[in-house]
C-alpha cells in the first residue's frame, strides 16, 4: 500500500514540527522548581535584587536562581543549615524562580 503524496507531505511537516518543538525546550524550562524546604528572600536594591537561600531540607541540596531577561545564577550546592547569596546588578533582569540544577 503506497502513500498518497499529501500524506506523505503532512507526516514530514507534523514530524519537522515536532521535532522543533522538542529542541526549543530550553534548560531552565526543563529544570524543576526547588522544594519549599529552601526558603528564598528576595530584596529590590537601586541597582537589581539579592536572593537569599536558605537550606532547610534534611540534607545538601543543589539549586539556581532563574532570572528573567538576563543571565541565570551558577548552581548553588548547599549543605544542610546553610546559606547562600546571589546578587544580580542590572536593570532588566527580574527574579523569576529558584530550580533544582
Amino acid at each position: 500500500m503506497r502513500m498518497s503524496r499529501k500524506a506523505a507531505q503532512a507526516a514530514v511537516t507534523a514530524a519537522a514540527l515536532g521535532g522543533s518543538m522538542i529542541i526549543s525546550v530550553t534548560p531552565a524550562a526543563a529544570a524543576t522548581t526547588a522544594p519549599t524546604c529552601i526558603g528564598r528572600m528576595v530584596t529590590q536594591t537601586t541597582d537589581g535584587f539579592d536572593v537569599l537561600l536558605t537550606n532547610r531540607c534534611g540534607g545538601t541540596r543543589s539549586v539556581k536562581v532563574v532570572v528573567s531577561l538576563a543571565p541565570d545564577s551558577s548552581c548553588y550546592v548547599m549543605s544542610k543549615g546553610t546559606n547562600a547569596l546571589y546578587v544580580y546588578h542590572g536593570i532588566l533582569g527580574n527574579y523569576d524562580r529558584t530550580v533544582n540544577c
